[in-house]
């Protein structure tokens, strides 16, 4: 008999209303569905259709008659009330999931694959199944290598759309078999029917068994299924103010490879996104909303202009990944340079899905990217290390691989530095003319020219008389300029600064506090910071030792015991200074009592310094170019 059928928990675990699967998504739950719905739909692609996937999502009121069994599950909805009367969270969920119930309708979502190869196993119901991980296994996955997914929690963004957190499934496999399944995510509740505690689970099924429906779902009546692929009805869709809006923009966002490379055609309400119409939809955002617009539309024009400035270039192995098995052109990238551009490249596997955006490339080269990896061995490499909401590479997801890994993403960053670097960094002279030089300097005399100096006459006569106004500059007392030395010349070197050539460069942002080099209790303080501190003069000495990476080494005598001490690391630039942030740093010797408590920003905060220790520290910045740097040294007041 087919209804609803709620699991026991044999007086187990009970299950409160924050599943944890749920509220991976409930921050940004339209985003995230968007995401996981498409790029479940595009690892289910049918071969033979050339990856092509076709997804509609469609929005429309369904009478509340037309919900399976609807007397069992809001009864079963009351049923979770009653049961978690302590828990106010739970209460306020079932008590309006009860009232939507009692409406004349619902709204629903129906989110429809094609070209897929719909949920194989529905006949069997047997682990591993296409049919057995969407609607039965929790946190498992066996997607191939190419896939997108990798946790087997995506299906939960269905249900955090849903205020009833009931979806329904309908298919028909690429073997023509078709099937229906309906799942209930509510929470534990006492059922007089089982004699104790559910696990707040229920299945809509056709018996006992818990197996699918032999038949599709009919819920549209305006949509009929006629060929391989999913159906997803996701009932009491959580409403949104200009839903079509948001999932359009959600779509550009996160699939535009997708999209671009004919991948992915996506129906929104009778809005369709292909690589046709992707032109029409970026001409209608605006660059100056928000710089994710923006990047979105660098990312479109490197994908698709016919710019010859764009590089396209493949992996080369052999200068990155052959040590960890990848082959040559497993990945390309995708680079322009110009003006504003973000210093940043988006970062994809096969399905085209967006996963981050890479920072810290180069400070100085003004650049935006894309990285696409096509290959099989890279593609599984990079699933290891996704975490489950898929924005983000974490070696340390792999358990006692974690360096092997760690190693394979710091190359990588490497790799993309080196490329960027190599494309658009531009070459220094051996020689530099200070401007306007060569106007008071005499020519060298080419070979065989008369050396004899010529005589001519001085013009003794006053033109014209310019009164011109100096205005005094701010002085600075640490200031270096950074230099690049060996170590042996690192260990030969003076104390003091490096002369080289003034900066400034453009750093994250102004300075918040001007007067820098008073003893003005504020300067180089944290917000929130009780510790009161005051600038100390102290002999330093700044050498880099890489300057890709943006790592120096600051050697400085104590000035005076204190509790507490820090450094504070600016760029010195002609109209303002600029905050220097600090990725790491680590005392390398001189250190007795003194060690380094944490870093915030572009401060490096010391407990117990020594007056008189010589400390040596190696500090890593975000920068990667040669700089006027200035090194401040604050002690606390006692």
């Amino acid at each position: 008999m087919r209804k609803w059928r709620f699991i026991s928990n044999q007086n187990s675990m009970i299950v409160g209303i924050n599943d944890a699967g749920i509220e991976t998504f409930t921050a940004d739950m339209n985003r995230s569905l968007i995401r996981e719905m498409l790029q479940n739909s595009l690892d289910a692609a049918l071969p033979e259709s050339d990856g092509k996937v076709i997804v509609d999502l469609v929005c429309f009121d369904m009478p509340r008659n037309s919900i399976p069994d609807l007397e069992s599950l809001y009864n079963s909805m009351k049923k979770c009330i009653s049961s978690n009367t302590e828990e106010p969270d739970a209460l306020k969920f079932f008590q309006e999931a009860v009232r939507l119930l009692e409406q004349p309708t619902v709204k629903v979502l129906r989110i429809s694959d094609h070209n897929t190869v719909g949920l194989e196993g529905s006949d069997t119901c047997e682990k591993g199944t296409n049919w057995s991980r969407l609607v039965k296994e929790s946190g498992s996955s066996n997607k191939g290598q190419s896939s997108g997914g990798s946790f087997g929690i995506g299906k939960s963004a269905a249900f955090a759309c849903s205020d009833l957190r009931t979806v329904f499934y309908s298919s028909i496999d690429r073997n023509g078999l078709r099937s229906n399944f309906g799942v209930a995510r509510l929470v534990s509740f006492q059922d007089e029917g089982i004699g104790g505690w559910t696990t707040g689970i229920g299945y809509y099924s056709e018996d006992e068994k818990f197996v699918a429906i032999p038949e599709l779902a009919d819920y549209d009546t305006n949509y009929e299924r006629t060929d391989p692929g999913t159906d997803i009805y996701i009932m009491g869709m959580h409403a949104v103010d200009d839903f079509v809006k948001k999932f359009v923009r959600a779509v550009l966002l996160d699939f535009l490879v997708s999209i671009v490379q004919g991948k992915l055609v996506v129906n929104i309400q009778g809005e369709t996104i292909d690589r046709n119409s992707l032109a029409k939809y970026m001409s209608e955002l605006n660059p100056y909303e928000s710089e994710e617009i923006k990047n979105l539309l660098a990312y479109h024009h490197i994908l698709t202009s016919s710019d010859p400035t764009i590089k396209k270039i493949t992996l080369d192995s052999s200068v990155y990944g052959a040590k960890y098995g990848f082959k040559d052109k497993e990945c390309t990238l995708y680079l322009k340079d110009g003006e504003g551009l973000n210093r940043r490249i988006l970062m994809t596997r096969k399905a085209g899905m967006r996963i981050l955006e890479q920072d810290r490339i180069s400070g100085s080269i003004e650049f935006t990217g894309i990285l696409i990896m096509d290959g099989a061995t890279m593609n599984e490499v990079f699933k290891r290390m996704e975490v489950p909401s898929h924005d983000a590479w974490e070696p340390g997801r792999c358990r006692g691989e974690e360096k092997y890994y760690q190693h394979i993403l710091t190359d990588l960053k490497r790799y993309l530095k080196k490329i960027v670097k190599d494309s658009y960094s531009k070459p220094t002279s051996d020689t530099m003319d200070a401007i306007g030089a060569s106007d008071f300097l005499p020519d060298r005399p080419a070979a065989g020219e008369d050396r004899k100096l010529k005589k001519s006459a001085l013009s003794t006569g006053i033109k014209e008389v310019e009164e011109k106004v100096v205005r005094p500059i701010r002085q600075r007392t640490n200031v270096f300029d950074t230099v690049m030395v060996s170590p042996e010349e690192e260990d030969s070197g003076s104390e003091g600064g490096h002369p080289k050539r003034p900066g400034p460069h453009p750093g994250p942002g102004p300075h918040p506090n001007p007067g820098f080099g008073t003893d003005s209790e504020t300067v180089g303080k944290k917000p929130g910071e009780k510790t009161s501190y005051k600038v100390i003069p102290s002999k330093k000495r700044l050498i880099c030792s890489d300057v890709e990476n943006g790592v120096y080494i600051l050697s400085f005598i104590v000035p005076l015991t204190t509790s507490k001490g820090k450094l504070e690391f600016v760029l010195a630039g002609e109209q303002s200074d600029y905050k220097l942030p600090i990725k790491r740093a680590q005392l390398l010797s001189g250190a007795h009592d003194t060690t380094i408590e944490y870093c915030s920003e572009n401060i490096v905060y010391l407990k117990k310094p020594t007056k008189g220790e010589r400390l040596r520290m190696e500090v890593e910045v975000d920068f990667d170019a040669y700089c006027t740097m200035e090194v401040d040294y604050y002690a606390n007041k006692r």
